[in-house]
C-alpha cells in the first residue's frame, strides 16, 4: 500500500489487495489470518474489509471452514470486462498449436500488478501431463517461465523492484534468491526465451514474451514438461515457441516481438 494514500483511496487499495490475495488462494480459499498476513494489515482491518466484500457478493465465506473465496459478482462483472490480452481467441489458437507441436502443456500468462496470471491452458498428447497452472491461477512474478519471459522485457531496475516486493512470497514457495532470478532474466534476453525449473519437481518450463510496439510485455507463451524431456527435445520446443509466438505477433499486428525472432 502506498504510504501517501489516505481515507477512501486507501480503503479501495486495501480492498483490491484483499481480492487479489483471495484470488491467489484459488479454490482452497484464505482465512482471516491468511488474508491479513498476505496483505500486510491488522486482523480487525482485514475482517472489516472481508465482511463488506461478502456483503457486496465480491467474496463468499464457507460457513464450515470460514475461508473466503471469490464471489459471484466478480464473475458477473468479468463477463462485461475487456480482456487484458488483445485478440484472446488468437492467443488460445496459438496455445493449441504449441501444445500440438510439442505434445506438452502450454500456457498463456499475463502480468497483473505483482502477479502473473494464467489466462489459458492447453494440454498436449504426451501421456504425462504437467499441469503446473490452472486458468485464473495467480502466482507472484518470478514463478514460471512465462513470468521470467515477461520480466525480460523490463529494465533491470524494475525487475529488481518487483522481485524485492515479492521476496517473502517467493521464499515461501522455495524459489531462488533475487540474484539468481536476475541471472535467469538476463539469460532470457540473450537466448530469446526463458527457462525455469520448478523448485520442488523434475519439471522445466520454457517461455517467450510478446511485447507491444513500445517493448512493453503483453503476454507470454510457455510450455512445461518433465526436465529430461526438455533436455532431449530443446531445439524442437524452442523452435515451436518462436514460430508460434512469431505467427501470433503477425496476427495481432499491434504488438512486436522482442528478441532474436525473425520479423
Amino acid at each position: 500500500m502506498k504510504k501517501t494514500e489516505t481515507g477512501g483511496t486507501q480503503s479501495i487499495g486495501r480492498a483490491a489487495a484483499v481480492l487479489r490475495a483471495v484470488a491467489a488462494a484459488g479454490q482452497a480459499g484464505y482465512g482471516l489470518a491468511d488474508v491479513a498476513a498476505h496483505v500486510g494489515i491488522e486482523r480487525p482491518t482485514a475482517h472489516r474489509i472481508l465482511r463488506r466484500l461478502v456483503d457486496e457478493s465480491l467474496l463468499v465465506q464457507d460457513p464450515s471452514s470460514r475461508v473466503y473465496r471469490l464471489g459471484p459478482l466478480l464473475y458477473e462483472l468479468g463477463l462485461a470486462a475487456q480482456p487484458s490480452v488483445p485478440a484472446l481467441q488468437w492467443c488460445s489458437e496459438a496455445l493449441r498449436d504449441l501444445s500440438r507441436i510439442t505434445g506438452d502443456s502450454a500456457f498463456l500468462t499475463v502480468r497483473s500488478g505483482l502477479d502473473a496470471v494464467c489466462m489459458d491452458r492447453q494440454e498436449g498428447h504426451f501421456p504425462i501431463k504437467v499441469l503446473v497452472l490452472g486458468v485464473g491461477q495467480r502466482r507472484p512474478l518470478g514463478c514460471g517461465a512465462g513470468s521470467i519471459a515477461l520480466m525480460s522485457l523490463m529494465p533491470d531496475q524494475q525487475v529488481e523492484e518487483l522481485l524485492e516486493r515479492n521476496a517473502a512470497r517467493l521464499r515461501a514457495r522455495d524459489e531462488p534468491c533475487t540474484a539468481r532470478f536476475m541471472e535467469m532474466v538476463r539469460r532470457a534476453r540473450e537466448d530469446g526465451y526463458s527457462t525455469k525449473d520448478a523448485p520442488d519437481l523434475p519439471v522445466r518450463s520454457l517461455g517467450v514474451a510478446l511485447g507491444d510496439a513500445y517493448g512493453h510485455g503483453i503476454c507470454a507463451l510457455s510450455v512445461s514438461t518433465l526436465t529430461p524431456r526438455v533436455e532431449q527435445r530443446l531445439d524442437l520446443m524452442v523452435d515451436a515457441l518462436r514460430s508460434v509466438a512469431r505467427d501470433l505477433g503477425v496476427r495481432m499486428r499491434g504488438s512486436t516481438l522482442r528478441g532474436p525472432f525473425p520479423g
